[in-house]
């Protein structure tokens, strides 16, 4: 390097540098090592000069040349670039710290690994930059249009982008920690695998964008549709889901310990190890359309047609949701219970391609009228065999099957402040205005004890519906009561007083430490309950509380408070 180029001094005389340029003709010039604090180059030419590992404090670049020029490994702290052309320059590994770029163009600069931070950036256009690996940390990325851009392994820590277009961004592996997204237009993004703990994305429009693998710890998705959304091996503990709309959204291996389902974010639920994607996952369901109406042989193959599809795809899990007639033939609906190692959208279209065989040997089957004999005789012989026998056993098993039931528990208020006259009028009038409301909601197993009735059902929208109702009915007739409904696992024993079915289990239990909570007229219900009753009916409101045990169960001791919510949605019927 020229000896003059090695003071620093040299660059605060313009036309020296000019003039030294100049004689140079197009030889290659190279600074290296050097520092410059409160430099003045404006408008001074250095296209094509490399800066290389040096460091600038408080220089001045406004309207610079800095075309092709390399500043590789430099170091720039509070310097102002206004209008600086930097076309072409490589910026490979250099930092950009509190940096003032308005109005400057880096068209096709080289900025692999480069870091650019507190500086604003709002009016640059990067949509020419390559912007994977890039750090942006705590920029002004206002407005940006970064839609289709790719800046996946890149650092946005802390950056403002509020308003930005990220449409088909790519953000795999980013880290957003603490990014402001307010106003962002996010449509097929993807964030596979980024870093998201704490960034606010309430209200946000998330349909269909990718959060595979990603950490949204502590993130605000409080009224986001995530409709659609993947986010399997998403991390979700301490997440924010008040009012989330979560049709057709996958949650595979999802990772959360507790989330908040409350608006103003004071009740944490908790949730064991793949409890949260056992009770929100929605199942894939495969439509079979036939343009035929199916005959009594032909739903007697549809258990082998679903034996055979387990078989052709290893890991998958089926059954059967529903053969019904639809205009000009039939549909079949089978649920995806466990995929396997496939994708979702790769097992339906494989599924399908399949069933489409097997639809054709149904068909065949229909124009061998020896075959349909003897597969007709081979079912009859097995209903004469087999079904007799069947029936005894079903009275025998029934003893201490487990089963997943909701509960629902009522209690009347005041009995024991009743004559003995009073009690057999009320209890009579009780047990004969429940018993049309259970039939109604096909309640199975009720036992009225006294001035309780413990009932359970298969669906939690049937158990909210009929505890509107049977508390519009008893209210209506004079009676105070509380009811209570959990929903769970539910042990099915003999009992000796009786000598009937009898329930027990952790969800009988639970039932009655909700009906304990309730005021009169209340009925309180557990998360699952109101998660499923969501999701089979719109017609509640579900308000959270926190409710304190009397006594213990489970793992909880009395004086606990949990998290419970309660119905006030009156029906008229």
């Amino acid at each position: 390097m020229n000896q003059a180029l090695r003071d620093p001094v040299f660059f605060t005389k313009p036309d020296n540098w000019s003039r030294w340029k100049a004689s140079h003709g197009n030889q290659p010039i190279v600074i290296k090592d050097l520092s410059f604090k409160s430099f003045d180059f404006d408008e001074l030419d250095f296209s094509g000069v490399s800066f290389v590992n040096c460091k600038f404090s408080d220089c001045k670049f406004r309207r610079t040349n800095l075309i092709s020029s390399n500043l590789s490994y430099s170091h720039f702290s509070c310097c102002d670039f206004d209008s600086a052309k930097l076309i072409a320059a490589n910026l490979k590994s250099s930092e950009f710290i509190r940096c003032n770029f308005a109005g400057s163009n880096l068209l096709t600069a080289i900025t692999e690994n480069t870091a650019i931070i507190e500086s604003d950036l709002s009016g640059l256009d990067l949509q020419s930059f390559n912007l994977i690996g890039i750090r942006l940390e705590s920029c002004d990325l206002r407005n940006q249009n970064l839609s289709n851009k790719n800046l996946s392994r890149s650092c946005l820590k802390n950056s403002d982008l509020r308003g930005a277009n990220l449409e088909r961004t790519q953000l795999n592996e980013a880290n957003l920690e603490g990014v402001l997204l307010a106003g962002c237009k996010i449509s097929h993004t993807s964030f596979k695998s980024a870093n998201l703990k704490r960034v606010s994305l309430a209200s946000a429009n998330l349909s269909k964008v990718n959060f595979d693998n990603a950490d949204l710890q502590g993130c605000d998705l409080r009224g986001a549709d995530l409709c659609g959304a993947c986010l399997n091996g998403a991390k979700l503990t301490g997440a924010k889901l008040f009012n989330i709309e979560t049709i057709g959204w996958e949650i595979r291996k999802v990772e959360c310990k507790f989330a908040y389902w409350d608006q103003d974010t004071s009740l944490k639920t908790d949730y064991k190890r793949g409890e949260f994607e056992r009770i929100y996952a929605d199942s894939l369901i495969i439509d079979l359309k036939y343009d035929f109406r199916l005959t009594a042989n032909e739903i007697a193959t549809l258990p082998i047609m679903i034996e055979h599809l387990q078989a052709c795809h290893w890991g998958t899990s089926l059954r059967l949701k529903s053969v019904k007639d639809v205009a000009g033939g039939a549909l079949v609906q089978l649920v995806v219970e466990e995929a396997g190692n496939y994708s979702l959208d790769e097992l339906e279209d494989s599924l399908k391609e399949e069933a489409s065989r097997l639809q054709y040997a149904q068909l065949t089957l229909r124009a061998d009228r020896k075959m349909q004999k003897r597969l007709k005789e081979a079912v009859a012989g097995i209903k004469e065999q087999f079904w007799p026998r069947l029936l005894e056993l079903a009275a025998e098993h029934e003893i201490d099957q487990i089963r997943n039931f909701c509960v629902l528990f009522i209690d009347l208020k005041g009995f024991t402040q009743w004559n003995e006259r009073v009690i057999s009028e009320k209890l009579s009038l009780f047990r004969g205005l429940l018993k049309p409301v259970l039939e109604r909601w096909n309640a199975s197993y009720p036992n009225m004890e006294g001035d309780s009735l413990r009932a359970t059902f298969r669906s939690a929208k049937n158990a909210v519906e009929c505890a509107c109702m049977i508390r519009d009915v008893l209210m209506a007739a004079g009676f105070e009561l509380r009811i209570g409904i959990d929903l769970g696992q539910v042990n099915i024993v003999h009992n000796e007083v009786t000598n009937q079915s009898d329930l027990e289990g952790s969800a009988v239990s639970m039932a009655a430490r909700l009906e304990a909570m309730a005021d009169t007229g209340d009925i309180v219900v557990s998360e699952k309950v109101k998660h499923y009753a969501e999701q089979e009916s719109d017609a509640f409101a579900f308000y959270p509380q926190k409710g304190q045990l009397t006594k213990a169960i489970g793992d909880k001791k009395a004086g606990d408070w949990i998290h419970v919510y309660h119905v006030y949605r009156d029906l008229t019927d």
